[in-house]
């Protein structure tokens, strides 16, 4: 039995070191690197970025005079803005002191290698400039490993490879149907307008009951994208009928409709303004499809009969 364990605990010494020899930082890089950074172009000037994942997806978002959006979706749909600023504030933010190895043999170890990588940047400017960076391994919880192209360094950065997917429907703005301020709400069974004194009321001049009016207020402006349908799924839900439907007036006087579905386990909603049908969570779907018609309309309860 003891020669058992002296064995065992000879092999994971053995293990141990080997794995310490693999992923130990490479002394005296920081001095190799000095004035290095990881992107050199300055965040202000790059005016599109590609994302590739070894699998070929790939996203693309570009920056235009109304933000940063994605071309492929819907004619150029706006994208999270904060998503991508991390993602540039991040790259830019690396210098020297984060790098951690500089040989060739490093790149394949951390996965920032042309040929072997997690995700692929390449950065462009509007004057026809490129940069490409890779992001790698992970080291710890929410680092990973990066490399520019052009250069030896390889770095620890406080990034996560899953904030910069390779899907054009990840980088969407989840804030994008959100309605804070309607003017005017019809739904099935109710009609609600809003006064210029502020307050709700039904065309009967009866004021909605105030909780269900919170909760219908309070979903739309707090609704919620998670993502698009795929393409199976559009063409299903273009055959269905919306489980709910909503009529928004807003404050440009433009009028909004929101049709809202369920299929199977997932739930999915379509504006008017776009082509396309986007994923909610079941809690949107149904804090909204539950809501009571007679309440909103300011109708007295119906007594309950003993």
């Amino acid at each position: 039995m003891n020669r058992i364990i002296r064995a065992l605990l000879v092999i994971l010494a053995i293990q141990c070191f080997i794995t310490a020899v693999v992923y130990w930082p490479e002394h005296g890089v920081t001095a190799e690197v000095s004035g290095n950074q990881l992107m050199s172009l300055p965040a202000e000037t790059i005016t599109g970025i590609r994302i590739m994942d070894p699998q070929g997806n790939e996203a693309v978002i570009a920056r235009s005079d109304n933000g940063w959006r994605i071309p492929a979706l819907g004619g150029g749909l706006p994208a999270n803005t904060e998503q991508v600023k991390h993602l540039l504030k991040t790259l830019g933010q690396a210098r020297e002191g984060q790098a951690v190895a500089s040989s060739i043999a490093a790149r394949q170890r951390f996965e920032v290698a042309s040929y072997s990588y997690r995700r692929r940047l390449t950065l462009m400017t509007g004057t026809g400039q490129q940069e490409i960076i890779y992001l790698g391994t992970a080291p710890t919880f929410r680092r990973v490993h990066a490399r520019n192209a052009t250069a030896d360094p390889v770095y620890s950065i406080r990034f996560n490879s899953f904030d910069s997917p390779a899907q054009d429907a990840a980088w969407l703005d989840p804030w994008l149907l959100q309605i804070p301020e309607p003017r005017g709400i019809r739904g099935p069974g109710f009609t609600l307008h809003r006064t210029r004194a502020g307050s709700w009321e039904a065309p009967s001049g009866a004021q909605p009951e105030p909780r269900e009016l919170e909760a219908l207020l309070v979903s739309l402006a707090n609704l919620q994208l998670t993502g698009i349908a795929n393409a199976a799924q559009q063409l299903r839900l273009s055959a269905l009928e919306p489980s709910l439907m909503l009529q928004v007036d807003l404050a440009d006087d433009s009028t909004q409709r929101l049709d809202f579905f369920a299929l199977e386990d997932d739930h999915f909603i379509r504006d008017s303004r776009y082509d396309l049908f986007f994923a909610i969570s079941a809690y949107d779907f149904d804090r909204l499809n539950s809501l009571d018609s007679a309440s909103l309309n300011g109708e007295p309860p119906v007594p309950q009969q003993q």
